[in-house]
């Protein structure tokens, strides 16, 4: 009995780390910029370690899950980005936290 229990929880255990493993095998580019004056950018999503950077023109974070929608005098760009790690101007309106980014800003966003 003992052994079926343990043969279970290894199993489940196992199940659970899928996922997980699936979701880490997307690249982080340390090197992003934002070009095209023209456009503009909306973007909302969970991020980790927000950093201004030392110039403090530019907002360093690392984007868990970032959605984001470019209008272009071309046409509109938008996706879903996981694990990519983003620099956007400090001057962008909206709310960044901790864990949360919610804001537009004047450009395009590199990926």
């Amino acid at each position: 009995m003992k052994s079926k229990v343990v043969g279970v929880l290894v199993c489940m255990m196992m199940l659970a780390t899928i996922p997980i493993a699936a979701g880490l095998n997307c690249e982080i580019e340390p090197k992003c910029k934002t070009t095209d004056i023209i456009a503009k950018t909306t973007i909302r999503g969970i991020v980790l370690f927000p950093r201004i950077s030392q110039d403090g023109k530019t907002i360093n974070f690392l984007a868990i899950r970032l959605a984001f929608r470019t209008i272009k005098p071309d046409g509109i760009t938008h996706g879903i980005v996981k694990l990519h790690r983003f620099q956007i101007p400090k001057n962008f309106n909206g709310y960044l936290g901790n864990y949360y980014i919610f804001g537009s800003f004047i450009g395009d966003l590199s990926i």
